[in-house]
């Protein structure tokens, strides 16, 4: 009895490396994690307070649904053709949409092959800004 009690609380728990289900949050399809030399390699970290839900970016050459990240997460890179210091985000927060919109990249200059980190921070969720910042890694 003991025995089948033990294995009912185990299978009950989380698993390591699965993420907190979001109150409202129905993830979309995510995209596979890539790395790739020669391209510019991308990943983002949530420097919010808030958790992320579904969170797509277009950093110039092409939507990418990098799903839920959680304050305080990095994901892994994904690999893009072309990508600048700053692109078209799009996340919800408690079921509040947020997004950047660029209206072009006229006179800016590509991040180029590398890894990078884009920094996504919501100040205020009263205000529909979302904050990025890029690093080279």
């Amino acid at each position: 009895m003991a025995l089948a009690i033990m294995a009912i609380a185990f299978s009950s728990c989380e698993k390591e490396g699965d993420k907190t289900t979001l109150v409202g949050c129905n993830e979309h399809v995510v995209t596979a994690c890539s790395q790739e030399q020669g391209k510019t390699n991308l990943r983002f970290r949530n420097i919010s307070t808030y958790d992320f839900c579904n969170v797509v970016i277009n950093p110039s050459s092409g939507y990418t649904n990098i799903g839920t990240i959680m304050k305080g997460e990095t994901t892994c890179y994904r690999a893009f053709e072309t990508a600048y210091h700053y692109g078209y985000i799009h996340l919800s927060i408690n079921g509040k949409e947020f997004s950047m919109i660029p209206t072009d990249y006229v006179g800016e200059t590509p991040l180029g092959a590398g890894n990078f980190t884009y920094l996504v921070d919501i100040p205020n969720i009263n205000e529909a800004n979302v904050s990025v910042t890029v690093i080279a890694d």
